[in-house]
């Protein structure tokens, strides 16, 4: 059941709404229990055979939470329990993801939202909440196939708010705004590329220079609007029950640096990677080189036994991990690589950089389209079926296909020149227009002007429903 889709605006979402403005009457607990009821009946929608790992995992992780909670005496078996859980969470993901045919829907993201409620809770201790709140908090139909990833402690709090089981005319108003920014990029804007992408990722081989980049560009327009519009949806639904989920995507393309740009794209993913993998590597490395009495400061780190030690080896470490979450192929292990090596160069020349980065428009302009073509590049190994496939690409861009098209016919040239005004309207969205959080923080208020822009773009959105598909970010 696609965000996107008749079935769910029509059907799936007035009902969960009506019921939890029935269920928020009736008190805390049966309003939690149907939200956990329709997340249910979401899930099991697209594979009811995987219900049952999710019921079990989120079950299983509630115990192991519990048992960390009355271990706070005893820090040995606390930690046992913690690896433990921790180990069987990610052998069910590798496993899936390595030796399952088919993947369970939004595995990666319910079993990270697991691993850091467990290590928040052995570090600050158990927050005394129930089953229900923590169903809710992992398993949500907003977030639950493909994010945000959140945290244990912006959601529950919330939970444990009376305001937020009570139905608020205020909460629908914005997050139905903000389910129909998403909207209207997934179904206008996101969708009509995925012709030219599949023309040009089909046959790279046969692409020429300006196929190639045609192909490329579009790609990654797509995915930003496949992924940024899910994201809005998926935060518009949640404040429609009153929850606030935390920002996944800020413009990631108007990024002055590679470091800016994961900072901005799937953002709760990469606070994941940062916190719960990159900055222990990064902790342990320190106290190894102290306990031998060598130096941790900015001056070693700019030697290369301290850069590699102290910055890139834990920085490999997470990035090959963010390759392998996207898939189990050598595209996405190359992928993570690749990043890797933009991040290390990045951080190096912020080590040796001397002065202060210039504000002129040129200087602005170059860092963001450098930046910008480090992303492209990447995300051609990233929709690439093959290695073989991706170098084909790169190599249609670097010209070896050859760079002079045959005599296209007018009908051709036409619609040429149609798609790449198309794919500059999208750029000149991407890097000049505000994003949905800035629109919505800025600019909206409950007004007539607004409600009947927005009554018109969700008109447009339905009526536009006809040939959409799944997100991109749903094979993860």
């Amino acid at each position: 059941m696609l965000f996107n889709s008749y079935l769910f605006l029509g059907g799936f979402l007035p009902v969960a709404l009506c019921g939890f403005a029935v269920a928020c009457r009736l008190g805390r607990r049966a309003a939690l229990l149907w939200m956990i009821a329709v997340s249910g009946v979401f899930y099991a929608w697209w594979a009811p055979g995987f219900l049952p790992l999710l019921l079990a995992s989120v079950a299983g992780n509630y115990a192991v939470a519990m048992a960390i909670g009355s271990s706070a005496d005893r820090p040995v078996r606390q930690a046992w329990l913690l690896s433990g859980a921790i180990a069987a969470d990610i052998a069910v993901l590798v496993g899936c993801k390595a030796l399952a045919p088919v993947q369970p829907p939004g595995l990666s993201f319910f079993t990270f939202t697991q691993i850091a409620c467990l290590l928040d809770w052995q570090a600050q201790g158990h927050p005394r909440r129930g089953l229900l709140e923590y169903g809710v908090l992992v398993g949500f139909f907003p977030h639950v196939i493909a994010g945000p990833i959140p945290l244990g402690r912006e959601i529950l709090p919330q939970l444990h708010d009376p305001a937020t089981l009570r139905l608020s005319a205020h909460n629908l108003a914005i997050g139905g705004g903000i389910f129909v920014i998403g909207l209207l990029k997934k179904t206008l804007l996101a969708e009509p590329l995925g012709d030219i992408v599949a023309r040009g990722f089909t046959a790279p081989e046969t692409l020429t220079l300006l196929p190639a980049w045609q192909a490329a560009l579009a790609w990654s327009l797509q995915l930003y609007f496949d992924f940024s519009g899910y994201s809005d949806m998926a935060i518009g639904l949640g404040r429609m029950f009153n929850l606030r989920y935390p920002v996944n995507f800020a413009s990631p393309y108007k990024a002055q640096s590679i470091i800016d740009f994961w900072q901005r794209w799937h953002m709760t993913l990469t606070r994941f990677l940062m916190h719960r993998l990159y900055a222990p590597l990064t902790v342990l490395v320190l106290r190894w080189r102290r306990s031998r009495g060598w130096k941790v400061d900015r001056k070693a780190q700019q030697t290369i036994g301290g850069f590699t030690a102290m910055l890139a080896m834990p920085l490999l470490a997470t990035m090959l991990l963010a390759g392998i979450w996207h898939g189990s192929g050598w595209t996405f292990l190359l992928f993570g690589m690749l990043h890797w090596v933009f991040l290390a160069i990045n951080h190096a020349w912020r080590l040796f950089r001397t002065g202060r980065r210039s504000t002129a428009i040129p200087a602005v302009i170059g860092r963001v389209g450098l930046t910008y073509l480090c992303v492209l590049l990447g995300a051609v190994l990233f929709r690439s079926p093959s290695v073989a496939a991706a170098a084909s690409l790169l190599g249609g861009m670097a010209g070896l296909h050859g760079v002079v098209l045959d005599a296209p016919t007018a009908h051709a040239l036409f619609h040429a020149e149609l798609a790449a005004a198309w794919l500059a309207g999208l750029f000149a969205i991407v890097w000049f227009a505000p994003n949905t959080q800035q629109i919505i923080e800025t600019s909206w208020r409950p007004t007539l002007p607004w409600a009947l822009a927005f009554g018109c773009g969700a008109t447009l959105g339905l009526l536009s429903l006809g040939g959409t598909g799944e997100f991109l970010y749903f094979q993860f």
